[in-house]
């Protein structure tokens, strides 16, 4: 049996299914690497030659049959992987706190946060949501929105793993979805660096995350109920912001829903 180690959350969906990521149905985009910003180039004029822009890419989901037997292996690509998953839950978590503006609380979709607590099919429909903007008004506090075009840059490079791309191709190098976050997320600093958001103190306390509605807690009771002997269930996520708890955190009474 295998088993991985760190938390679950964290841990790249191919490592977690010890196999490469399912492609998407029907036709799935490979972004191009971002062009470099000038302060890069300069330090690392190796690697941006390395890895010089490339048009996005077009893949379908009937790839050739020597991509599909290829043996997988846990590669660099999953570490960095690890980074994205790392840096949403942040983003989720977090609650803006100014003493000199009264920023309200606001809670965390549940939806948004059932997908990235759950298993590495739930979390790729999330990363698939978000590299095509679909993101939900709760996913991050509506003062950290400016950080979407980010979160959904970088959830585009892992929609399709590099497994199912051609030996040839450079986007298929261990070291390719390494320099697109690096240079994503270095341009994104340097077009915000001088934006409130980017320097706004965060508050100690994380965001908790919105009540399920009672409609759909008995539905999806009943529905339980209904196949309790045909399925096997799986535990439903635990909605605790803090790790090892094992309470669905509630709202306070400030907590408040705001439109996008």
């Amino acid at each position: 049996m295998q088993f991985c180690q760190g938390t679950p959350l964290f841990i790249a969906r191919a490592v977690e299914l010890r196999n490469a990521v399912s492609l998407p149905k029907g036709v799935a985009v490979v972004p191009a690497i971002p062009d470099s910003p000038n302060e890069y180039f300069l330090k690392h004029p190796v690697r941006v030659d390395k890895f010089s822009s490339t048009e996005e890419l077009i893949i379908r989901k009937s790839v050739n049959e020597s991509n599909r037997n290829k043996q997988w292996r846990h590669g660099l690509e999953h570490d960095a992987e690890s980074v994205f998953w790392l840096l949403l839950y942040w983003a989720m978590v977090v609650q803006p706190n100014s003493p000199a503006k009264k920023i309200p609380n606001e809670a965390i979709d549940s939806a948004a946060w059932a997908e990235i607590t759950g298993d590495a099919e739930k979390r790729r429909g999330l990363v698939i949501k978000l590299a095509q903007g679909v993101i939900s008004c709760g996913l991050t506090h509506s003062f950290f929105k400016p950080l979407w075009p980010l979160i959904e840059n970088l959830a585009a490079f892992l929609v399709v793993d590099r497994h199912w791309l051609e030996q040839s191709d450079k986007r298929n190098q261990v070291e390719y979805l390494n320099e697109a976050f690096q240079r994503s997320i270095l341009r994104f600093i340097l077009d915000n660096r001088s934006k409130e958001f980017m320097d706004l103190p965060v508050d100690s306390n994380l965001r908790l995350v919105e009540p399920v509605p009672q409609s759909e807690k008995h539905s999806t009771t009943t529905l339980q109920a209904r196949n309790a002997e045909e399925t096997r269930k799986r535990p439903s996520p635990q909605l605790s912001i803090e790790e090892g708890s094992s309470k669905r955190p509630r709202l306070d009474a400030d907590v408040t829903q705001v439109g996008c």
